[in-house]
């Protein structure tokens, strides 16, 4: 498997993403062929869409004050995350733990980085309809027919750095089940699914970068996935809140510590 960086221009809300990706990937010496996938960052894609937020236009709330306060956090920023988040579980400095999309991710999704001092980015709208126009538009233009990746950065509890996350799948599926396949020692499987869009997402983070790398896409060749036209959500990889281990054990912390 290849995972090949493609580095753009600074990209800004007038542009056609698509247009800015393909002129990078034409410096590569790589052009996109048949069962590729294209993985994407979410905020130089939001700032495509209109996902860019003036705080000074943003009005806060007694709610995002007092959260800003005890959590050490830029007030507009709390309140965008109030906004988008559709719960809010707690903090630590400067960053709220929500979830928004059957995902637990920080701040909903509102970030300040790699946009504009005095702005923030959200999350696009609809990732999945992303996911599926940019694929569509790569059919029509390039005749080919390939897999699109959003991808968001977050962490792991208990480990240090940022890991990909898929928000949304276009034109392959995102999680290989191995529930009853047979291992080395003739053991079935019984929980084990792979989190094959995850995985796609931290091997492009890797390449691209979270700073001033100007690397928001990565084309990904040979990757062991199930072409489809189907698209995918985070509704598609996601588990309830009591099926997972650390949300489970979560709500059994805060239930016995009342």
């Amino acid at each position: 498997m290849q995972v090949i960086p493609i580095k753009t221009r600074l990209i800004t809300q007038a542009d056609d993403f698509l247009e800015v990706v393909l002129e990078g990937l034409s410096e590569t010496g790589f052009s996109i062929d048949d069962k590729d996938i294209l993985g994407i960052a979410e905020t130089p894609l939001g700032t495509t869409e209109g996902q860019v937020i003036k705080l000074s236009e943003v009005t806060v709330s007694q709610e995002a004050s007092e959260l800003a306060a005890k959590h050490m956090m830029i007030p507009e920023v709390a309140q965008l995350v109030v906004d988008e988040a559709d719960e809010i579980l707690g903090g630590i400095p400067h960053v709220l733990l929500t979830i928004k999309n059957n995902t637990l991710m920080a701040n909903a999704g509102v970030d300040k980085s790699n946009i504009p001092q005095g702005y923030a980015s959200l999350l696009p709208k609809d990732s999945r309809k992303s996911a599926e126009r940019i694929r569509n538009a790569v059919r029509q233009k390039l005749g080919k027919n390939i897999g699109v990746l959003i991808i968001d950065s977050r962490t792991q509890p208990l480990r240090l750095g940022n890991i990909g996350m898929a928000l949304a799948v276009a034109g392959f599926s995102p999680v290989a089940d191995d529930r009853g396949r047979i291992d080395l020692f003739g053991n079935e499987l019984r929980i084990t699914r792979r989190a094959i869009a995850d995985n796609l997402a931290s091997a492009c983070t890797a390449v691209m970068g979270e700073s001033d790398e100007s690397i928001p896409a990565a084309l990904i060749r040979n990757a062991p996935v199930d072409m489809t036209d189907a698209s995918f959500d985070s509704s598609e990889m996601w588990i309830s809140p009591q099926e997972c281990m650390y949300m489970a054990i979560f709500d059994q912390w805060r239930y016995e510590s009342k």
